[in-house]
């Protein structure tokens, strides 16, 4: 397993993965020119995690993201719900900013969707 550390850009997150506590974090903004691109390291991600009994986590703290963002984001989730209904121990975490009630129900409307545990929180 190897770590993986994206720069953040005007259009796109930090991306960083710690291979040793199994924690993938994704800060910043989400609107990327090419999701395809983007996306495929996040599910290349997924096949990083430890397949242990060891605890994996998914970190978001999206502060803008559009409605392609969007639709990826809850197909990546699906392909996390999978790797957790095979036997990975997966949580995600998705935490909003005080005030930002539309990422907040974004976070929950995701949590309801998925068969996965899911937090959905306060920064």
């Amino acid at each position: 397993m190897s770590n993986i550390l994206l720069n953040s850009t005007a259009k796109t997150p930090e991306v960083r993965f710690d291979s040793a506590s199994g924690i993938l974090e994704i800060e910043g903004r989400l609107i990327p020119e090419n999701p395809d691109e983007f996306f495929s390291v996040l599910y290349n991600s997924l096949n990083s995690f430890k397949r242990d009994n060891s605890e994996n986590t998914i970190l978001l703290r999206l502060h803008y993201y559009n409605t392609t963002s969007s639709k990826r984001l809850l197909h990546f989730f699906q392909k996390a719900e999978e790797l957790y209904q095979s036997g990975c121990k997966l949580k995600i975490i998705w935490e909003y900013e005080d005030g930002d009630d539309d990422s907040m129900r974004d976070g929950e409307d995701y949590q309801q969707l998925l068969k996965i545990p899911f937090e959905v929180k306060l920064e």
